[in-house]
């Protein structure tokens, strides 16, 4: 960047450098709405409880697979444990499973993970299933945004399909 500004250093144009790497960059990143990764929730169908997880692959996939662990009696995750041991119903992908953070594969998504973890215990809508990885005080301190505290509440009450636009 020196040698160009060094080019119009005896002119009237001033060079301004700008970082390409801000906290706002880091935290909003374009994702394939077609195929999305993140952290996402499912319901269960039962008792309207709901299980807070992460993938890196499409949502989609991953919903498929706590799906055949429930066919297969198979009790991997929490979701899959409480639904076998409470005898609850599970549901499609459509009625089910929702998009919550879109964001790849990173130290990031385990942060939102626990974040929105945080957030469904709060508001006693976690499956009791679901261990906390780490109780955080930080989240407890923290204020977060009004669209994260209360979107669970509101997401509910809307259609089920998966959310891109967070």
């Amino acid at each position: 960047m020196r040698k160009v500004t060094n080019l119009f250093k005896n002119t009237n144009i001033k060079i301004t450098f700008r970082a390409n790497n801000t906290v706002y960059q880091q935290l909003v990143q374009k994702t394939n709405s077609m195929n999305p990764s993140g952290v996402y929730e499912i319901k269960c169908n039962t008792c309207s409880k709901n299980y807070v997880g992460q993938s890196g692959r499409p949502i989609a996939t991953r919903h498929k697979e706590h799906i055949r662990y429930i066919k297969t009696n198979n009790p991997v995750s929490a979701y899959v444990t409480h639904i076998l041991n409470n005898r609850h119903e599970y549901g499609t992908a459509n009625d089910t499973l929702k998009l919550i953070q879109p964001c790849r594969k990173s130290m990031k998504m385990n942060h939102w993970e626990n974040v929105y973890i945080q957030i469904y215990r709060q508001q006693d809508q976690r499956i009791t299933e679901q261990q906390i990885n780490e109780l955080n005080p930080l989240y407890e301190l923290a204020q977060l945004p009004h669209t994260l505290r209360n979107s669970s509440q509101a997401d509910h009450q809307q259609t089920r399909t998966p959310n891109m636009h967070r």
